[in-house]
């Protein structure tokens, strides 16, 4: 680049040295790097002054298009000059660049953005723009921007820029170049395979299907002259030709729920791959194969410890689910153990089903949520979050700003009649396709773990980040702050340092180099060596354990107790797709109850069933216990989580039915377990007392909040006899008075619940620090506002409760405890509301829901306290609303107020409450009323 050409401030004998020291300060170079070269070549073949551009017409980055085209000329000359005659024979080298031109351009565009829409900022401040309208000035700009001078003044300001436009060019040459020459190479050997005949020409090519790796390379899909369509992977397919086999076992055993293979050619270092058409089933029938196959292939998966099989991977061809890319097979399970120590509950989590990311994947946001799971990747459906977009784009206003973008989807979901079947009209066939699977293989388990040995030498990516990370860095990065100099540049990628996972550590030189290159950081293994392979290198024994060796040691514990367990991870992550109905209630029972005698011993009979799954259900490790659950978060989105400490959701509201039932029962199963499941909790009240801002996070509320969990800690600190829980009061309740600060009034998470958590606590316990923060809580809450929506966890009536006062309460929906009737007769106890409660409860039929939050105990507890009080008419009711609940029951098994009903050991919306509900109704004189966080007086 000449200094006549740039009219930058160097000689052309030092121009290797200059861009060196524009990059990188401080430091020298030697001769001209040949990005720099290409750059000089294009800046010399401008005008001084830009040529009028034609009219933009894109509604993005594209607007910048035409100042880029010398870029793009100069790749296709290189692309031209390194093809040999062969490989120009089989290709119609015009259509071909016109496709790879396209993208090309768009790669460009979305680099230089940023920047150019700064310099036309600056342009137009100084007034230098001419035109009556914005569009007028815009083309104006890129005249401006046209020419050699302005364009090698921006180059001279953001050298980096002229950097990443001229590496993206050489690269997307050299993987062009490599592309076809490959393809010339193997002509014969596909026409004999997967093209099935001469198609013609090569007429089509449709480059970055998928992240750039290695240099810019991604997947193409290539089109010839006669329609037929091809997959070029610049990977290895050793790993592909390997599970092609692993289905030809599996269909020897089970024909007709084999997924069909893949077609595939593997070539060293590269390969092809056959292209799957979409194409829709006949009938339900098609659609119910579909998803029975696809049951089969989550079992296959699992056995195999993969992971990241998202909708992008796979596509419904009829009634086949074909998997198109398996890379992330025989994948380690990384993680960041939670502040309080690893969780078992976790672990579980990390290496079931759900980790495959086949089975719902949502990703939150404050807009909701995004599934792009093999079963989701639903079209249309709009991103959570607020991203980047372009406004005004072609105008001199134009600029980044933030809005809502819909998700392309994919086409991984059966279509009947030209829509796509969600996975959730067809959960039971799912369930059976991977139960029949399971068994299979459990079966033929030493036929399975033998097979896997031929997977020992193929090679398998490690995602060691979500690989959104790596693109929100690189978009972030072409800020034009990022663009000034090398340690600017490096600076956009600052936040790789900030995830603590120890695994990280030995990556981060080699994820850095990438980045700055443009490419999103690739890791690769052998299945069967614990060695990782970077761009630069080997690291030796990164990973614990090879994934083979995983594989294997899970394909040998495959039995009936796991199955059970990952088909309610199926059924749980499934219900995930369903948003929250709300707190009304739930429609009644499909069907007559036959109403069951409600004795104390029968309702502790099924009080015990439920703890005796809970047991059964429980994750251990050496120290801790605990399960996995749906949880309700924000108030919107289901999600399958390892329990928290919480009350409402968590273990130690779990724990508190289990030591109950222990102690009603004399059962010491029961109390072990809930004491070995709040083990924890002393350690994480400790740090959250120390950390007032962490607790603030947390909430002070009686059932979402660390009021709930000091309830939970005064009560099982009796029921286990416990000094350790007990000793750790003082630390909750501090911590509770740091999380009320700027809490909202109500009872779930707000500071009425803290109010009367507090009160328990010192009933419990007499601890003088509980009495001294509830009157300073009372001050507080009289202070706040009262809520204007009725109900007792999130409204009015809880927060009139915790004050102890009495009023006018806005009328409630439904007769649930959590925002209905219930609640309210709770919170204000009356003749006349309890009269007409009782009918109504009496009067209704059995409910789809038996949880304390929304379902038939919540009702119940109302019912138990009014009969309580001698109120004769909830007497009536509630011996005829338990007999119809244990009927129910014993029809129909436990209902959950989760989706769909699937079970969750959690308190409000689960067995956890079921159980502890049947405890109140049967022992109301010796089980305290948790919904009114009730306690034994010390």
């Amino acid at each position: 680049m000449s200094q006549t050409a740039t009219s930058a401030p160097r000689a052309e004998k030092d121009a290797g040295s200059w861009w060196a020291a524009a990059l990188y300060p401080g430091e020298h170079a030697g001769a001209e790097p040949v990005w720099a070269r290409l750059v000089d070549q294009v800046l010399s073949g401008l005008p001084e002054q830009g040529a009028t551009p034609p009219p933009a017409d894109a509604g993005d980055e594209r607007v910048f298009v035409p100042v880029l085209r010398p870029f793009l000329a100069h790749t296709a000359r290189l692309v031209e000059g390194e093809l040999d005659e062969r490989t120009r024979a089989a290709v119609d080298l015009p259509a071909v660049w016109a496709d790879a031109e396209r993208w090309l351009a768009g790669r460009l565009a979305a680099v230089a953005a940023r920047t150019f829409v700064r310099e036309l900022h600056a342009v137009r401040a100084a007034g230098l723009l001419r035109g009556q309208s914005g569009r007028d000035r815009f083309a104006d700009f890129l005249r401006r921007l046209g020419g050699r001078a302005a364009l090698a003044g921006v180059f001279t300001r953001y050298p980096v820029l002229a950097r990443l436009l001229a590496e993206t060019c050489l690269r997307t040459a050299a993987a062009v170049t490599e592309l076809l020459r490959r393809l010339a190479a193997d002509r014969a050997t596909l026409e004999t395979g997967l093209l099935r005949g001469n198609p013609g020409p090569l007429t089509g090519l449709e480059l970055g299907s998928g992240d750039l790796h290695a240099g810019g390379r991604a997947v193409a899909v290539l089109t010839f002259a006669d329609g037929t369509r091809l997959v070029y992977k610049p990977r290895p397919l050793g790993l592909l030709a390997r599970w092609n086999e692993l289905l030809g076992w599996f269909a020897g055993h089970r024909p007709e729920l084999a997924p069909r293979p893949l077609g595939v050619l593997p070539r060293a270092g590269y390969g092809w791959a056959e292209f799957v058409p979409v194409r829709g089933c006949e009938d339900r029938a098609g659609v119910e194969l579909f998803y029975r196959r696809l049951g089969s292939l989550l079992a296959l998966l699992y056995a195999l410890d993969a992971t990241d099989m998202h909708c992008e991977n796979l596509i419904a061809c009829g009634d086949q689910p074909v998997l198109v890319d398996v890379e992330t097979l025989f994948h380690p399970a990384f993680a960041t153990p939670p502040g309080n120590g690893p969780d078992p509950a976790l672990a579980a989590l990390h290496r079931s089903v759900a980790r495959t990311a086949l089975l719902p994947t949502l990703v939150l946001g404050e807009h909701g949520a995004l599934d792009v799971s093999a079963v989701g990747g639903d079209s249309g459906a709009q991103y959570p979050e607020e991203l980047p977009r372009w406004s005004g784009a072609g105008t001199d206003d134009m600029r980044l700003v933030r809005g809502r973008l819909s998700y392309a989807g994919g086409t991984n979901r059966p279509l009947l009649d030209g829509d796509g079947v969600d996975a959730g009209r067809y959960r039971q066939s799912l369930l059976t396709g991977f139960r029949t699977a399971y068994d299979c293989l459990a079966a033929h388990q030493d036929e399975l773990t033998a097979f896997l040995g031929a997977f020992a030498a193929e090679e398998i990516r490690l995602v060691m980040r979500p690989t959104q990370v790596y693109a929100q860095l690189l978009t972030g990065a072409t800020h034009p702050d990022h663009l000034v100099d090398g340690p600017a540049r490096e600076s956009a990628f600052a936040a790789l340092a900030a995830d603590p996972r120890p695994h990280l550590g030995p990556l981060r030189t080699d994820e850095l180099a990438e980045l700055r290159a443009g490419d999103v950081p690739l890791f690769t293994a052998r299945a069967g060596a614990t060695d990782v392979t970077t761009a630069s290198g080997v690291l030796p024994g990164l990973l614990t354990a090879s994934g083979l060796d995983r594989a294997r040691a899970k394909a040998g514990s495959l039995c009936a107790e796991d199955r059970h367990e990952q088909e309610w991870l199926i059924s749980a992550t499934l219900a995930t797709r369903q948003g929250s109905g709300g707190h009304g209630d739930a429609p009644a029972l499909p069907g007559p109850v036959a109403a069951a005698l409600p004795d104390s011993g029968h309702l502790l009979a099924i009080a015990a069933g439920i703890g005796d799954e809970m047991v059964a259900r429980a994750l251990h490790d050496d120290t801790r216990a605990n399960w996995l659950g749906l949880e309700l978060v924000e108030g919107r989105h289901w999600l399958v989580l390892p329990m928290g400490a919480g009350l409402a959701e968590g273990h130690s509201g779990t724990a508190l039915f289990l030591a109950q039932l222990g102690r009603l029962t004399g059962v010491a199963r029961y109390c072990e377990l809930a004491a070995k499941s709040v083990r924890a909790l002393p350690a994480l009240v400790e740090v959250l007392a120390e950390h007032p801002d962490l607790a603030r996070q947390v909430g002070p509320g009686g059932f979402f909040g660390l009021g709930g969990i000091c309830y939970a800690l005064a009560r099982l600190a009796r029921l286990l006899d416990d000094p350790v829980l007990a000793a750790s009061l003082p630390a909750a309740v501090a911590a509770t008075a740091a999380a009320a600060t700027g809490a909202p009034a109500n009872v779930g998470e707000g500071v009425a619940g803290a109010l009367a958590a507090l009160h328990a606590v010192h009933a419990e316990t007499g601890l003088p620090e509980a009495a001294e923060l509830a009157a300073t809580l009372a001050r507080q809450l009289a202070a706040l506002p009262r809520p204007g929506e009725p109900g007792f966890l999130w409204g009015a009536a809880g927060v009139d409760w915790a004050l102890g006062r009495s009023g006018s309460m806005p009328s409630a929906p439904g007769l649930g405890w959590c925002s209905g009737a219930a609640g309210t007769v709770l919170a204000a106890p009356g003749a006349t509301a309890a009269d007409e409660f009782a009918q109504a409860v009496a009067a209704r039929p059995p409910l789809l829901d038996h949880s304390l939050c929304h379902g038939e105990l919540g009702t119940i507890e109302a019912l138990v306290v009014s009969a309580g009080q001698g109120h004769e008419p909830s007497v009536s009711a509630l011996r005829k609303a338990t007999a119809r609940l244990t009927g129910a029951i014993e029809q129909y098994g436990p209902q959950c107020g989760t989706p769909h009903g699937v079970p969750s050991p959690g308190l409000l919306t689960g067995t956890g409450g079921i159980g502890f509900g049947l405890l109140r109704a049967g022992f109301p004189g010796e089980v305290p009323s948790v919904l009114l966080l009730g306690a034994e007086e010390h």
